[in-house]
């Protein structure tokens, strides 16, 4: 996932630009022990969608709120410019995105989970 985020920032394929998209990175002592992004989604149709990127943790930082403090960031404005955000989740981080008040997606191809951000239809 490191690679693919390095290799499409590298080519510009993915620079996160796009009005309301971000990539934010947590430090500790000048080492980068944190990620994640916010995309508009490419894989639905509604512009207002958005999509989390390449949310990861260093394994020694796990467990002591970085995930939490990322994706709090991410979202703390994300209603500006998106509607509802989708992530494609491991099963090892399904708990941590529905303490986040994500909820499972059912039948969205790529998407495990979504935060609603405005009611759906408003």
């Amino acid at each position: 996932m490191l690679n693919r985020l390095q290799t499409n920032w590298l080519s510009g394929h993915n620079r996160f630009e796009a009005a309301g998209e971000k990539l934010l990175g947590v430090f500790c002592d000048g080492l980068l022990i944190g990620i994640c992004g916010l995309n508009r989604d490419p894989y639905v149709l509604q512009p207002r969608t958005g999509r989390i990127r390449h949310l990861y943790v260093s394994l020694k930082w796990r467990r002591m709120n970085t995930g939490r403090l990322l994706l709090n960031s991410i979202i703390q404005d994300a209603g500006r410019y998106f509607d509802c955000l989708n992530t494609n989740a491991p099963c090892s981080a399904f708990a941590f995105y529905e303490r986040a008040g994500f909820v499972r997606a059912v039948g969205i191809s790529n998407v495990t989970h979504q935060l609603f951000l405005q009611a759906p239809g408003i």
